[in-house]
């Protein structure tokens, strides 16, 4: 098996294993090896396993992908020592357990003992959701079976309710467990925000709970990372709906711009019961769910980690006279370059390439 080191860059010292079977990319892009460095393109490069051989090819990036000083032409194959340049980016391909590496982080007991109970606790929740699955099914099936269309209806909106539930589960276990780099590009988070509202309508609608939108009109693009943010007022939005009661329960969302604070405001408002106080100092830690055995206590961690990432923040206060609110801000303005462009990489650390193209 073999490791990426980044050797030099804005990443220096991260560390990539590369599986025996799954190809990777490097680049910027949310699905790639997580860089940070401007002048590497959003994909740069992809590697590729075969038959225990490791394979490179650029993908027509900005500045091109260099093996040991040469710029790589069609596909190359790669071995332990070798210096791969994307951009300012200088890897180190090495053995995974070679001599000189460090041994892996999972040796570590106590790394170990948090893996332990990171898995006991996600596959609680997934045994939960299989099992509503499979309530549902078993429903439709007798429902199929006695040619009863009725019972049909009240039974698919429970798969329905728990494939919304393994859905939110895999996003929100991919984010919680790796950093991706954040794509940050203007957009019009009220549309944003909407489509987060327009997806879990469905669910309000088979919980019989008011999901309403309040949007500003005009309001001046904002600099966000449009899945990132999507994926946070999602969540919001989930535990707001499960909150709220059933049959008679109402969720407000609404998008606003601060006057003169610079900043974009979400807000998603529920009626339900509230936060327990024996709750709320842990509320955005994982696995700090308050749904009891529908819950895996992820999403509020996720949701903060993505807030903060873009420099926001996330809080939480209660609703006179029952429920939540819970509210989102996010810099008007990040200050930094154009992030839809790759950038020349940086004289004499990288090869002589000073165009700007998109990445």
């Amino acid at each position: 098996m073999l490791a990426l080191h980044v050797i030099a860059g804005p990443d220096a010292g991260a560390r990539h294993v590369l599986p025996d079977t799954e190809p990777q990319l490097v680049g910027r892009s949310t699905e790639a090896l997580g860089s940070t460095d401007p002048t590497v393109s959003r994909r740069h490069a992809e590697l590729t396993p075969s038959q225990g051989r490791w394979f490179l090819r650029d993908l027509a990036s900005a500045h091109g992908s260099f093996v040991n000083g040469q710029r790589a032409e069609g596909r190359v194959e790669l071995r332990a020592g070798d210096e791969l340049r994307f951009g300012g980016t200088l890897m180190r391909v090495t053995d995974a357990g070679g001599p000189g590496d460090p041994p892996p982080a999972e040796s570590d007991p106590e790394r170990l003992r948090a893996i332990g109970e990171t898995v006991a606790t996600i596959s609680h929740g997934i045994r939960n959701v299989l099992q509503g699955l499979r309530t549902g099914a078993d429903a439709v099936e007798l429902a199929l079976r006695r040619g009863d269309v009725e019972m049909a209806r009240q039974g698919w909106p429970i798969v329905a309710r728990n494939l919304d539930r393994v859905s939110w589960l895999v996003m929100n276990m991919l984010a919680f467990s790796k950093d991706r780099p954040l794509e940050i590009a203007e957009a019009q988070l009220e549309d944003v925000v909407g489509e987060a509202v327009e997806l879990m309508r469905a669910t309000a609608e088979r919980r019989r709970v008011r999901l309403a939108f309040e949007r500003e009109e005009g309001l001046p693009p904002a600099p966000i990372d449009a899945n990132a943010v999507h994926q946070c007022v999602l969540n919001l939005l989930a535990n707001a709906v499960e909150a709220a009661p059933e049959r008679s329960g109402a969720v407000r969302v609404r998008c606003t711009l601060v006057p003169g604070a610079g900043t974009f405001a979400v807000e998603v408002e529920d009626d339900g019961p509230g936060i327990p106080r024996e709750i709320r100092p842990r509320l955005f830690e994982p696995f700090a769910s308050t749904k009891g055995l529908r819950g895996t206590g992820l999403g509020l961690t996720v949701a903060r980690k993505l807030v903060e990432r873009h420099g926001g923040r996330i809080e939480h206060r209660d609703r006179a006279p029952r429920g939540t609110v819970m509210r989102i801000e996010l810099p008007a303005d990040r200050g930094d370059p154009d992030a839809e462009r790759t950038r020349g990489p940086v004289a004499g650390n990288a090869p002589d390439v000073t165009w700007d193209a998109p990445g």
